[in-house]
Protein backbone atom coordinates (compact mmCIF):
# COMPACT_ATOMS: atom_id res chain seq x y z
CA UNK A 1 0.00 0.00 0.00
CA UNK A 2 1.58 3.12 -0.89
CA UNK A 3 0.64 6.10 1.28
CA UNK A 4 1.66 8.85 -1.31
CA UNK A 5 0.99 8.94 -4.82
CA UNK A 6 3.64 10.91 -7.78
CA UNK A 7 1.31 13.66 -8.09
CA UNK A 8 1.01 14.21 -3.96
CA UNK A 9 4.66 14.30 -4.12
CA UNK A 10 5.11 16.20 -7.39
CA UNK A 11 3.05 18.62 -5.34
CA UNK A 12 5.04 18.46 -2.25
CA UNK A 13 8.05 19.13 -4.12
CA UNK A 14 6.67 22.43 -5.73
CA UNK A 15 5.12 23.61 -2.39
CA UNK A 16 8.97 23.20 -1.08
CA UNK A 17 10.30 25.04 -3.74
CA UNK A 18 7.83 27.62 -4.10
CA UNK A 19 9.02 27.95 0.57
CA UNK A 20 12.37 27.45 -0.51
CA UNK A 21 11.81 31.07 -2.71
CA UNK A 22 9.45 32.76 -0.36
CA UNK A 23 12.10 32.45 2.80
CA UNK A 24 15.05 33.47 -0.03
CA UNK A 25 13.04 36.33 -0.92
CA UNK A 26 12.07 37.47 3.20
CA UNK A 27 16.02 36.80 3.20
CA UNK A 28 16.90 39.45 0.54
CA UNK A 29 14.63 41.87 1.63
CA UNK A 30 16.08 42.00 5.13
CA UNK A 31 19.35 42.61 3.92
CA UNK A 32 18.10 44.99 1.64
CA UNK A 33 16.23 46.99 4.48
CA UNK A 34 19.82 46.66 6.15
CA UNK A 35 21.43 47.90 3.36
CA UNK A 36 19.42 51.41 3.04
CA UNK A 37 19.63 51.93 6.90
CA UNK A 38 22.99 51.86 7.03
CA UNK A 39 23.49 53.76 4.18
CA UNK A 40 21.20 56.76 5.64
CA UNK A 41 23.80 56.57 8.86
CA UNK A 42 26.44 57.12 6.41
CA UNK A 43 25.22 59.97 4.85
CA UNK A 44 23.91 61.50 8.88
CA UNK A 45 27.73 60.56 9.77
CA UNK A 46 28.93 62.54 6.31
CA UNK A 47 27.07 65.36 7.27
CA UNK A 48 28.02 65.48 10.65
CA UNK A 49 31.48 65.55 9.93
CA UNK A 50 31.49 67.85 7.30
CA UNK A 51 29.44 70.44 9.32
CA UNK A 52 30.87 73.92 10.30
CA UNK A 53 31.75 73.15 14.08
CA UNK A 54 33.24 75.77 15.51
Amino acid sequence: MRSMGLRARAGQAALEYVLALCALLVVVGAMWYLVVAARKNVVRTESLVSSDYP
